[in-house]
């Protein structure tokens, strides 16, 4: 389990971290650290940013996925919007898709069986908290897995989050950890410690 951090890139050089890039913040990213593109919808979506972000990023062998915009709480929502914003980029740039660092978002409401697997290789679990412990998102995920998809979680900040989803979770992203140091270095601890072991997990 690696940590996105929503940082400049010279922060972002730890082995257990990389860059999580966003419309809001405009980092920056420096060649050699490996970084997502998050779409920044939870507080507010920039659409021109973030398209130049993603173009950039389909072309950028450091770029893990891009996350296409979602709509909180709503999956209806979500679907309609990826399948928006993916023919919007398949017009700008027809030569680089169908492309495979598509992230798709899970929001309340999704089921394994919604998720546009063949355009992605990245689920990105969003959603309400009641939805991000449920029985039917850890389905998706391990639908993920065995498909050979990337698993990201956001809004992890706490020790009991990071222990959750570590056996299935590829990465993690929380403003905490991105705010404070403190928090950063527990959570790396965390991580060091669950490295090699499994968890039990009740669902």
């Amino acid at each position: 389990m690696k940590i996105a951090l929503d940082k400049a890139a010279k922060d972002c050089t730890l082995p257990e971290v990389f860059q999580l890039r966003t419309p809001l913040t405009g980092y920056r990213k420096q060649k050699g650290v490996k970084w997502a593109l998050d779409n920044g919808c939870y507080s507010q979506f920039h659409e021109v940013k973030w398209l130049k972000m993603a173009i950039d990023g389909l072309t950028d062998s450091d770029c893990l996925w891009i996350t296409l915009p979602d709509e909180i709480g709503c999956h209806r929502a979500t679907i309609n919007l990826f399948k928006k914003y993916r023919k919007i980029l398949n017009r700008i740039t027809p030569m680089l898709l169908p492309s495979n660092k598509f992230a798709f978002v899970l929001q309340d409401g999704c089921h394994s069986a919604d998720v546009p697997w063949k355009h992605i290789n990245c689920v990105f679990l969003g959603g309400s908290t009641e939805f991000k412990y449920s029985r039917g998102a850890w389905k998706i995920l391990e639908k993920a897995k065995s498909l050979g998809k990337w698993v990201h979680i956001g809004r992890v900040n706490t020790k009991g989050r990071i222990v959750y989803f570590y056996d299935i979770a590829d990465s993690i992203d929380g403003s905490g950890l991105a705010k404070y140091t403190h928090m950063l270095d527990d959570a790396i601890d965390v991580i060091k410690e669950l490295k090699g072991t499994t968890q039990e997990k009740i669902i």
